[in-house]
């Protein structure tokens, strides 16, 4: 794949461990530092406020647009919000969820889904845990215990550990046949595969942006809340901010009587906190490096990649925590003795993967090459056999 941009870190390193943090574009980390360094000499009385830069201008708008296009959504469907967490608790909180209701989920979801699950129990509902069997959950598993007193299926695309993808439109379609609502933790799979959100009949899905979406580190970082068009007027938020609030100020007197409160129209009225502008114009700005590539093709080289890394690995004698079909996963998990000691030497030796429930977790993206595949393997075999 012809890049457009250059990728430092992944051109410095084997770095298959974008399901932990993607690598930021040249271009991107060009901005951050500019705008950071404006940022400085405004606290310290050298400049004006950052914000006031070239590069901030209209940064809120430009990433709407550019994250409503890499998802295939309309900018009414997506709101800023601090990070997956906080997209994921707006939309199960505001889920009417009671006694007798039940939350179907999986083993498969990172510990964040997991304790939004157990939340649904505290306020009455049942949680049906379906159990994976070689790191894959299918629909039939699904249609067995989704009935009309579910409320919501709770899924990560794909897993976190091994990369499974679920089948979204059959489990929208099933949840949508009783009554249900699909929450989707999209944060492994938002600029690594071509979503189009609106064809799947997801209702709600959340991501942060320092992993596929390359937008920095997890620390200064924001994420994006995708809320599909017929829920945005359909409840009122459970949090509040000044964000999501129109209001005039009328006189002082300690309690607010005088102000004028409007909740703001349409998705804006969920808005919960707002994001750093530096970090704005930073995941902007890798944003369109995604479109400017296209997610189709993103798709298509990851595909091409992952494909690569599990027929070396199985003709090399690997077991894979992964579907048969490479379809079904956009990352993988390969099993290897002595696991903490494999990886610790691999990412010593500038081959970069993840431990990850009893595997290696690789994810390579699209800036990655299929001559970087075939020596991660290579350098793997090194390394095992030296045990």
């Amino acid at each position: 794949m012809q890049l457009k941009d250059s990728f430092p870190l992944a051109e410095k390193l084997v770095y298959f461990d974008n399901a932990v943090m993607g690598c930021v574009p040249q271009s991107t980390l060009d901005i951050m530092k500019f705008y950071n360094d404006a940022y400085v000499n405004h606290i310290s009385g050298n400049a004006k406020w950052a914000f006031n830069v070239k590069e901030g201008e209209n940064a809120k708008a430009n990433a709407l647009e550019y994250f409503s296009k890499v998802i295939g959504a309309k900018t009414s469907e997506v709101l800023n919000v601090p990070n997956a967490s906080t997209g994921m608790n707006i939309a199960m909180s505001m889920i009417p969820i009671k006694k007798g209701d039940n939350v179907v989920s999986t083993d498969l979801a990172f510990p964040m889904g997991a304790a939004l699950v157990r939340k649904a129990e505290e306020r009455g509902a049942e949680a049906r845990w379906l159990a994976s069997e070689g790191g894959v959950v299918d629909t039939d598993a699904f249609e067995k215990v989704v009935d009309d007193d579910t409320v919501v299926i709770y899924v990560d695309q794909p897993s976190w550990f091994n990369g499974y993808l679920f089948d979204i439109k059959a489990l929208a379609d099933l949840a949508h046949d009783h009554g249900a609502y699909v929450v989707v933790d999209a944060t492994q799979s938002m600029g690594s595969i071509d979503w189009q959100i609106d064809k799947t009949g997801v209702d709600f899905a959340a991501t942060s942006t320092y992993k596929w979406l390359l937008g920095g580190m997890p620390s200064n970082c924001t994420g994006y809340l995708y809320m599909n068009e017929e829920h945005v007027d359909r409840y009122d938020p459970v949090y509040v901010s000044g964000g999501a609030y129109s209001y005039e100020q009328g006189e002082i007197n300690g309690l607010y009587k005088e102000h004028s409160f409007e909740l703001k129209e349409g998705i804006n009225k969920y808005a919960v906190a707002r994001s750093p502008e530096s970090t704005i114009v930073a995941v902007a700005n890798s944003m369109k490096v995604l479109l400017d590539h296209g997610m189709k093709e993103i798709e298509t080289q990851n595909k091409k990649l992952v494909s690569k890394l599990v027929d070396g690995l199985t003709e090399r004698g690997y077991s894979l925590q992964n579907h048969e079909d490479v379809n079904c996963h956009c990352y993988l998990n390969v099993v290897v003795p002595e696991l903490k000691e494999v990886v610790e030497k691999l990412n010593a030796e500038n081959y970069w993967c993840a431990q990850r429930v009893g595997g290696i977790r690789v994810s390579p993206h699209f800036y990655n090459t299929v001559d970087q595949a075939d020596r991660f393997m290579d350098k793997l075999d090194e390394v095992v056999k030296t045990l």
